[in-house]
Formats: structure tokens, C-alpha cells, sequence
């Protein structure tokens, strides 16, 4: 029989979007990274464990480092920092996220499809546009059922695989579109307008529609964000929203609250 462990991370799994700090000793730098949300599956959920998809930059400091390390290695974290407390009536969420973005959009529809009411969760409209700029970074997204109604796991991606086994408890919930830029599939000011009226349409009628029910997260690289919803900005040592700007600016969304991480 396995012992019970306790979840030491359980009530910012109900809560929203949060993050750990990162230290590199060496250099004394810190950097925040998403933790993605727990495996689905009992046998191999491990619970308290954080699990992280960082990607290797070239002249990054913090991910070069994290990646020189080895099993059993010590690494010392801080937090965990609330990034978005999600709000309690929402209707439409649309998720913009761009390659190691996926993380946060990962946990916001964990903690708003496996953590809230069934009654809550069963009214929501969640929509990920996952966006890479190759294929292998989101290999076997998109794919159709085969002859036995099916997905291929051979060669499909492990994150695509957990996105797949949460769509499939909240088909009804949950849609995502894979977008990856050498397939010129791109999140492109046409795409994102279509998206945002079609996601109003579909729009559970239980819930009053309202700026408050209407959530649009744009997550990923600096470049992506800035593009999609314009910089944030820093004031007094913080850092904040920052105006709307870029395409969403553009498109004037105003029956929409727009996030920035």
C-alpha cells in the first residue's frame, strides 16, 4: 500500500496561475518558471513533485545552467508567486500561448476543469491556441482519430498526450488548436478575430455574459506577447500590465479582459 503524501502545493492548484523562483548561485540571479500541473494519470501523478518544461536558450543564463545539472543535483526555489488569481465567474477563457507558454495555460485549465465545482467547470468554454515555430515541439498535435478512434502515441509529443487526456475528460469544455509557424499555420490578426467571435457564440448561456466572465491570457517570449497585446511595463521596481497594444489593441477587444504573464 502506498503512503498518502500531501499535495504541499494543493490550494495553488485551486487558486490560478503561480510560479516558482529559479536561483543560480554563481551568478545571484533568479528567474520564474510555471510549474505544469499534475499528471492525470494515478499511477504516474506524483503528488507534491513540480514538473517544468524550460527550453535551452543560447546565452541564457538561468536555462543553461538548470540544464547542466544532474539527477540529485540540490536547486534552491522560492515562492510560490501568484501570477493570476482566476476569476470566480468566468464564461470564455482564450489562452494565447507561444512555445513554453503552454505551462500556464496547462495549469489555468487544470485548476478551472479538475478543481472547482462540476457545476462551475461543466459551464465554461476554454480555448488553447498552442503556437510553436516547429512541428517537433507539439509532435502529434492536431492529429485525427485513426481507424480504432484512436490517437498515435508513437511519436506524439508528452505534453500534447496530457493535453489530449484532459480534453477527453472535458470534451465539451475544452478545445485547443495547434498552430506551428514552418506549416505557415499562424496566429495571425485573421485567426485570433475568428477565434474571439466563435468563442462568444458558443458562450454557455448559464452564465450573464459580461467583461468580467470574458478572459483573454496571452503567454510565451517577450517578442510574443509584445505582439500579441503589447510590452508591460515597470514602475517603481514592479512590474505591470502596460496598456493593451499590439494585435489585440488593434482589434479593439473591449468585451474582453486581457492578462499578460
Amino acid at each position: 500500500m502506498r503512503p498518502c503524501i500531501l499535495d504541499p502545493y494543493a490550494e495553488q492548484w485551486k487558486e490560478g496561475i503561480w510560479s516558482v523562483e529559479f536561483k543560480q548561485p554563481q551568478l545571484q540571479i533568479a528567474r520564474h518558471y510555471t510549474p505544469l500541473p499534475p499528471v492525470l494519470s494515478p499511477i504516474e501523478n506524483q503528488h507534491g513533485a513540480l514538473r517544468f518544461l524550460i527550453r535551452t536558450e543560447k546565452g541564457g543564463e538561468m536555462s543553461n545552467y538548470l540544464a547542466m545539472l544532474a539527477a540529485g543535483d540540490k536547486l534552491e526555489l522560492r515562492g510560490p508567486h501568484s501570477s493570476l488569481k482566476l476569476p470566480k465567474h468566468l464564461a470564455d477563457v482564450v489562452f494565447l500561448a507561444g512555445g513554453t507558454g503552454i505551462a500556464p495555460a496547462m495549469q489555468a485549465a487544470y485548476t478551472l476543469l479538475e478543481n472547482q465545482s462540476a457545476e462551475y467547470s461543466s459551464q465554461l468554454n476554454i480555448h488553447i491556441v498552442w503556437a510553436n515555430r516547429r512541428r517537433e515541439d507539439c509532435a502529434g498535435g492536431g492529429e485525427s482519430l485513426d481507424e480504432s478512434n484512436v490517437y498515435s502515441t508513437a511519436t506524439t509529443g508528452k505534453l500534447v498526450r496530457e493535453l489530449w487526456a484532459l480534453q477527453e475528460r472535458h470534451p465539451k469544455n475544452l478545445r485547443i488548436d495547434y498552430l506551428v509557424d514552418e506549416e505557415k499555420t499562424i496566429l495571425n490578426q485573421k485567426r485570433v478575430s475568428s477565434l474571439l467571435r466563435r468563442d462568444t457564440q458558443v458562450s454557455s448561456p448559464a452564465f450573464h455574459p459580461s467583461i468580467d466572465s470574458k478572459l483573454i491570457i496571452v503567454s510565451g517570449p517577450e517578442g510574443f506577447v509584445n505582439y500579441l497585446a503589447g510590452p508591460k511595463k515597470w514602475w517603481e521596481g514592479k512590474e505591470l500590465q502596460g496598456d493593451l497594444d499590439g494585435m489585440l489593441g488593434h482589434l479593439g477587444v473591449r468585451d474582453w479582459k486581457v492578462w499578460k504573464l
